[in-house]
Protein backbone atom coordinates (compact mmCIF):
# COMPACT_ATOMS: atom_id res chain seq x y z
CA UNK A 1 0.00 0.00 0.00
CA UNK A 2 1.69 3.34 -0.89
CA UNK A 3 0.99 6.77 1.09
CA UNK A 4 -1.29 7.94 -1.67
CA UNK A 5 -3.39 5.13 -0.45
CA UNK A 6 -3.03 5.62 3.21
CA UNK A 7 -3.78 8.86 3.87
CA UNK A 8 -6.93 8.41 1.68
CA UNK A 9 -8.00 5.82 3.95
CA UNK A 10 -7.41 8.13 7.14
CA UNK A 11 -8.90 11.16 5.66
CA UNK A 12 -12.20 9.22 4.75
CA UNK A 13 -12.69 6.80 7.70
CA UNK A 14 -10.23 6.80 10.61
CA UNK A 15 -10.32 9.11 13.57
CA UNK A 16 -6.84 10.73 13.89
CA UNK A 17 -4.72 11.83 17.16
CA UNK A 18 -4.45 15.39 16.70
CA UNK A 19 -0.80 16.64 16.46
CA UNK A 20 0.34 13.02 16.05
CA UNK A 21 0.37 12.35 12.45
CA UNK A 22 4.53 11.97 12.75
CA UNK A 23 3.61 8.58 14.79
CA UNK A 24 1.51 7.01 12.25
CA UNK A 25 2.82 3.61 11.21
CA UNK A 26 0.16 1.91 9.36
CA UNK A 27 -3.54 0.97 9.26
CA UNK A 28 -5.84 -1.96 10.68
CA UNK A 29 -7.20 -4.12 7.69
CA UNK A 30 -10.94 -5.16 7.94
CA UNK A 31 -14.40 -3.70 8.04
CA UNK A 32 -13.34 -0.66 10.74
CA UNK A 33 -10.46 1.17 9.40
CA UNK A 34 -8.04 2.25 12.49
CA UNK A 35 -4.98 4.36 12.18
CA UNK A 36 -1.98 2.46 13.83
CA UNK A 37 0.40 4.46 15.81
CA UNK A 38 3.72 3.63 17.12
CA UNK A 39 4.35 4.51 20.91
CA UNK A 40 8.28 4.82 20.72
CA UNK A 41 8.17 6.98 17.78
CA UNK A 42 5.98 9.00 19.66
CA UNK A 43 7.79 9.09 23.27
CA UNK A 44 11.17 9.40 20.75
CA UNK A 45 10.07 12.69 19.24
CA UNK A 46 8.87 13.82 22.65
CA UNK A 47 12.41 13.48 24.04
CA UNK A 48 13.86 15.21 20.77
CA UNK A 49 11.30 17.80 21.85
CA UNK A 50 13.13 18.41 25.37
CA UNK A 51 11.18 15.90 28.05
CA UNK A 52 12.78 13.35 29.66
CA UNK A 53 11.76 9.58 29.35
CA UNK A 54 9.34 9.35 32.01
CA UNK A 55 7.90 12.61 31.20
CA UNK A 56 7.48 11.41 27.95
CA UNK A 57 6.02 8.23 29.02
CA UNK A 58 3.72 10.31 31.59
CA UNK A 59 2.07 12.61 28.35
CA UNK A 60 1.64 9.22 26.12
CA UNK A 61 -0.67 7.35 29.01
CA UNK A 62 -2.48 10.95 30.42
CA UNK A 63 -2.83 12.97 27.99
CA UNK A 64 -3.22 10.80 24.89
CA UNK A 65 -4.25 7.58 26.02
CA UNK A 66 -6.58 8.43 28.40
CA UNK A 67 -7.89 11.32 26.45
CA UNK A 68 -8.75 8.82 23.60
CA UNK A 69 -12.65 8.59 22.87
CA UNK A 70 -14.40 4.74 22.81
CA UNK A 71 -15.31 4.04 19.63
CA UNK A 72 -14.93 1.68 16.27
CA UNK A 73 -12.67 3.77 14.04
CA UNK A 74 -10.42 5.32 16.96
CA UNK A 75 -6.40 5.44 16.90
CA UNK A 76 -4.33 2.17 17.97
CA UNK A 77 -1.58 2.38 19.79
CA UNK A 78 1.46 -0.36 19.47
CA UNK A 79 4.16 -1.00 21.69
CA UNK A 80 6.75 -1.66 19.70
CA UNK A 81 8.80 -5.01 20.46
Amino acid sequence: MDNVTIAMILDNECVLADGLDHGIIGVTAGANVQAVYSCAILVQQWMLEGMESEEALEHLYYNVLGGMPAGDNTPVFLYDL
